[in-house]
């Protein structure tokens, strides 16, 4: 996506936004899509298939795990995915880590 479709996208979402409440929600909306994307993607790497593909090794996806993580603008739960065997180590929020601050 380049900068001319993020200026459309957020024209349309801006749209919506009437209040720093508003956008503090929407902003810890977009983080949590965003986490819990770029989670699934590392079990994927870390597994070396994508969900419901045909499996090479006995580790698979074993369902989520939530907890609220803590950021510059508010609170937001995020579901952290697991493997079966318990060796994925996330590492865009780590295990026991509940604060999200990317700029430090």
């Amino acid at each position: 996506m380049d900068e001319k479709q993020l200026k459309a996208l957020a024209t349309e979402f801006a749209k919506n936004i009437k209040t720093e409440a508003d956008l503090n929600q929407f902003s810890r909306m977009m983080k949590k899509i965003v986490v819990e994307t770029a989670l699934n993607a590392e079990l994927t790497e870390h597994l070396g298939h994508e969900k419901n593909q045909s499996k090479q090794s006995s580790n698979t996806r074993n369902g989520y795990t939530s907890k609220t993580v803590l950021t510059d603008d508010g609170e937001f739960e995020i579901h952290t995915p697991r493997d079966r065997e318990g060796t994925f180590e996330p590492q865009l929020i780590k295990k026991k880590s509940n604060t999200y601050y990317p700029d430090g």
